[in-house]
């Protein structure tokens, strides 16, 4: 059983009309029926497979460009690929602190971690190994973008959302293709997300595509937990629409798929725990970590974010507000709801939701808001679609050239208007980012400071040091601050919290190495203040200072 109703998929380009007019036919133009459509099916199989190489090309054809070096590895990265390494190369799921095994620290959760250390046990340990798993991670949300919106809308809708996010920057540092070169869980987690919605849409009359689907959002549940509420609001919000209509079948086989997701996610964490027994520590709790995320009232940050999503990407609530309408419009009509609608339904909730925790809630980096606008970019595509009758350009200039020369609005004028001033804004926002762009940072202060530090410092030096994208290539005993002195920061940088309580001092390291997040940190400001640190060298970005002895 599927989770909804069997009814035909959307016309997808004209094939499904094509074929009805073919099968509308006497008896004796059969075979030259199936003959069409067998051409149909193949010229359909050729497009989506050139679609998909333009991708590949565009995902690794900008990615493998300076890969070892652009962008810089930094802090969120750092933690993961430390864990990697020093699970493939020590069999220890950890970090180390002064050379011995210690607990995982920041790192991004197992799957992500574990993708990476695949890398490096086939292609040894750098940067380009590490970049390589997200560009793979990032080509596949892509094609599974493209293949669910594709199901949805047709195949010109769903070229158009891929566009969209590929061809206008909201912001470079959340670029699809500037976040799928990085260690991150955002593409991972669409990834996942993606493919059970995909199984969704396969699994009309085919329980087994269910059961994938099931754990498709298990896997992106354990990937970046942070989904959690958002997949829940999903799936409860679209049982909530289909009780109100009565379809009680549909409400009872998502009730069973969230109890499947999320008891999916238990046993693989429970698998996780099993294969890594007595090769990782116990993580200390870190308190306040989701309070100083995920909850924040502050007010300069929360008019930052509904600037950004109502501002600078008005395009993805509008294209959202449009699907939910036509849901709305629709959920009054008989009969059962599709599998395409159901799984309309839950991507609107699901990516609704997630944008509007990043406007009202979340702390502010916009990072947070990639995967909302990823998943709502289909129903952005679809409005732009609509509002220009099938992307007729003529269309869109016909509409303008009467309003301008009857000076009196219709409906099609208000759609021209409408157009442009997204199209107007979304221009503009490129355009800034375009100047925002900075290339020139790289990695060579990175290997530059690490080889200083591995040649010309005793083989039993210890560094202690905040910038945790030096941990991938320091071949000395480090150390760091505990994760708890994360929440303190943040909060700090809110206004929420007075000074930080870590001291760098008290592991006796021989070296402190101040970077980017040392600095941002601020916990070596007061020892350079008090002079109980001399500097010893700068390299690029990266001080080197030791401690003054008494």
């Amino acid at each position: 059983m599927s989770i909804a109703s069997s009814v035909p998929s959307p016309p997808d380009d004209g094939h499904e009309v094509l074929s009805q007019q073919l099968d509308s036919g006497n008896a004796g133009s059969v075979p030259a029926a199936g003959f069409v459509i067998e051409r149909l099916n193949s010229a359909s199989w050729v497009v989506d497979a050139t679609i998909a190489g333009v991708v590949f090309l565009l995902v690794f054809g900008s990615g493998l460009i300076h890969i070892e070096s652009f962008p810089p590895l930094w802090f969120d990265e750092g933690w993961t690929v430390c864990v990697a390494r020093t699970w493939v190369e020590l069999g220890h799921y950890g970090c180390l602190f002064k050379g011995e095994p210690a607990p995982p620290s920041l790192a991004a959760h197992f799957p992500v971690v574990a993708s990476v250390a695949a890398g490096f046990a086939l292609f040894g340990v750098g940067v380009w190994q590490t970049r390589l798993v997200g560009l793979l991670f990032t080509f596949g949300a892509f094609l599974l973008l493209y293949a669910v919106t594709r199901r949805l809308y047709g195949r010109s809708i769903a070229m158009a959302a891929v566009a969209l996010l590929i061809l206008v920057p909201l912001k470079w540092s959340i670029h699809p293709l500037y976040i799928g070169r990085q260690v991150l869980g955002e593409m991972p987690l669409l990834c996942f997300l993606l493919a059970g919605f995909l199984c969704v849409l396969k699994s009309r009359n085919r329980p087994l595509w269910q059961v994938a689907a099931v754990g498709c959002w298990a896997l992106a549940w354990m990937t970046k937990t942070q989904v959690a509420p958002f997949l829940v609001a999903s799936l409860v919000g679209t049982m909530l629409f289909m009780g109100l209509r009565g379809d009680w079948s549909i409400v009872g086989r998502l009730a069973v798929a969230l109890i499947g997701a999320w008891g999916g996610c238990r046993l693989l964490i429970a698998g996780k725990d099993w294969l890594l027994a007595g090769h990782i520590m116990p993580h200390p709790p870190v308190d306040g970590m989701t309070e100083a995320i995920a909850l924040v009232f502050v007010p300069s940050i929360r008019l930052e974010t509904m600037q950004y999503l109502f501002a600078c990407w008005p395009e993805y609530p509008l294209g959202l507000a449009y699907a939910a309408w036509r849901l709305r419009r629709a959920s009054g009509s008989v009969g059962k709801v599709s599998v395409e609608q159901t799984v309309h339904i839950m991507l609107v909730l699901l990516a609704g939701s997630w944008l509007a925790w990043f406007a009202f809630l979340c702390a502010g980096e916009p990072r947070y808001a990639l995967p909302g606008l990823f998943l709502a970019a289909p129903f952005t595509a679809a409005l732009l679609c609509d509002l220009t009758d099938g992307f007729n350009v003529s269309f869109l200039a016909r509409s303008l050239t009467g309003l301008l020369r009857n000076r009196r609005l219709t409906s099609q004028g208000i759609k021209a208007v409408v157009v442009v001033l997204l199209l107007a804004v979304m221009g503009w926002v490129a355009l800034q980012e375009r100047y925002a762009f900075r290339a020139r940072e790289d990695n060579r202060d990175l290997f530059a400071v690490t080889h200083y530090l591995n040649t010309t410092t005793p083989p039993t030096a210890v560094i202690e040091t905040y910038d945790s994208e030096l941990f991938l290539f320091l071949h000395r005993a480090y150390t760091y601050a505990p994760p708890r002195i994360l929440v303190e920061i943040i909060r700090r940088e809110q206004g929420q919290a007075q000074a930080v309580t870590y001291d760098p001092l008290k592991s006796e390291p021989d070296y402190l190495v101040v970077g980017e997040y040392g600095r941002w940190a601020g916990f070596y400001k007061p020892l350079i203040a008090q002079h109980r640190v001399r500097l010893v060298t700068t390299i690029g970005r990266y001080q080197i200072y030791e401690p003054v002895r008494s």
